[in-house]
């Protein structure tokens, strides 16, 4: 990271898991852009970040390279948890999941290699293994994506 304040994107950052690591990011001296396009995520769950000066919210959608890919300049580290989740929609809509999950993700890596980002976080989901037999699953387990959903988690993997 540069010598300055670190400079921060959370994708999803308004969602439930992305508003709290915004806020805890700001307060550990972050400058943090929340890249969401609040289909699933909520204004409400960032509203009291919005007057911060250490965070800026822009309305975009990582499936648009185009709108994304300025907002990488200068930035450490992503934090790449958009995506959409759930089993049952992505069974009655795999193409939207596809699109946001994978060429969503595959976005947000060209972004952050093309500006030369240091650090990829990526929040991938458990239900690449299946249904679990043993408790905690290990990393090491068989890959067994059963719906649409996991694959596109473990695609972006």
């Amino acid at each position: 990271m540069n010598s300055e304040t670190p400079k921060a994107i959370v994708t999803g950052g308004a969602g439930f898991i992305g508003s709290h690591l915004c806020e805890l990011l700001v307060e550990h001296g972050y400058q943090v852009t929340a890249l969401d396009n609040l289909a699933t995520g909520r204004l409400s769950n960032i509203s009291h970040l919005l007057q911060n000066k250490f965070f800026t919210l822009i309305q975009t959608d990582i499936r648009d390279y185009q709108s994304i890919y300025p907002h990488f300049e200068n930035i450490d580290c992503v934090f790449h948890l958009a995506g959409l989740a759930d089993i049952v929609p992505s069974i009655e809509k795999p193409e939207d999941y596809y699109q946001t999950n994978v060429t969503g993700t595959f976005h947000v890596l060209e972004c952050s290699r093309a500006w030369n980002v240091q650090r990829f976080i990526y929040a991938a989901s458990s239900s690449c293994y299946g249904i679990a037999n043993i408790f905690p699953t290990s990393e090491n387990a068989n890959i067994q994506p059963e719906y649409p959903y996991a694959l596109t988690k473990y695609l972006g993997e």
